[in-house]
């Protein structure tokens, strides 16, 4: 795959769904495999509780180290080997640039995490005992800042429900930066498993719609209690509201509405990306 070269004057035949996603499994098995292996060479030589090792246990250093020597270095990824197709502009019908590739690879892998750290910092810096807000700034920015940090996960449920229905733009960060798929080769999947995803994606789209109304109903009921957020040390580190009461696998603490809900987009930790089964929770009774 080249930099910057450009095909043909011909119509790009868009890659399919089920392409896309096989491709992006495939991928995502193989940095798990990385992961796995890494992290039992730490454990062997005695890494625990350090920030290498939450680093270790994150996904994304992966991820950006098989991007560096696939996308980043014009080749294909194992996955996009495996389903025949590539990374394409369609509309310019030319090959992405390395800007573009590496614009969208840091917004997949650490967009949605850093506008989220972004917020709670935000959220923070509202609520810190030396800030010279108002109470009634105070009280709407945080009304506003945990509106916004519940809807960001609903935003990109629902991107993916409009890529299961049009099969455009895998993730938000592709759409931002405008990169697309195309089939070059191979067979292509039968049309029913277009269909059975186009019914997914409806699915995803009236999912995100639930979660909006259950999102304002509960801040219909919840009021925002500042002086818990400026004196408590054990508040939970998504809301950073409500008393921590969760705990995962790792040790982080959260409230059992923030976690759950959490959970039941991305099984992992919020704070340090491990993998936590929506089973293995621990309600903590002791703090």
């Amino acid at each position: 795959m080249g930099t910057d070269g450009n095909w043909p004057r011909r119509k790009l035949k868009c890659a399919s769904q089920a392409e896309i996603l096989r491709s992006h499994q495939r991928d995502d098995d193989f940095v798990k495999y990385l992961r796995d292996k890494l992290s039992e060479v730490s454990a062997n030589l005695g890494v625990h509780r350090t920030s290498l090792a939450q680093l270790i246990r994150s996904d994304v250093p992966y991820k950006l180290l098989y991007f560096a020597f696939t996308s980043g270095m014009g080749n294909q990824t194992l996955g996009e080997e495996y389903t025949g197709i590539v990374q394409a502009n369609l509309e310019q019908r030319r090959v992405p640039t390395l800007t573009v590739r590496v614009l969208a690879a840091i917004l997949e892998c650490l967009g949605e995490r850093m506008l989220l750290k972004l917020l709670r910092q935000l959220q923070a810096y509202v609520n810190h005992p030396r800030s010279e807000l108002t109470p009634a700034a105070t009280t709407f920015l945080n009304t506003l800042l945990s509106k916004l940090r519940t809807m960001i996960p609903i935003v990109v449920l629902f991107h993916k429900g409009l890529f299961y229905i049009y099969g455009r733009y895998y993730s938000l960060g592709k759409r931002v930066a405008g990169l697309d798929y195309t089939k070059v080769y191979g067979p292509r999947p039968m049309d029913t498993v277009s269909w059975g995803l186009r019914l997914l994606g409806v699915a995803t789209l009236i999912q995100c719609l639930l979660r909006i109304w259950q999102s304002g109903a509960v801040q219909d009921t919840a009021a925002v209690n500042i002086p818990s957020v400026k004196c408590s040390g054990h508040n939970c580190q998504l809301c950073l509201e409500a008393t921590a009461t969760t705990a995962t696998l790792c040790g982080h603490l959260f409230c059992w509405n923030c976690l759950s809900e959490w959970l039941r987009v991305k099984p992992y930790c919020p704070f340090c990306r491990e993998y936590v089964p929506p089973s293995r929770i621990v309600h903590v009774m002791n703090l």
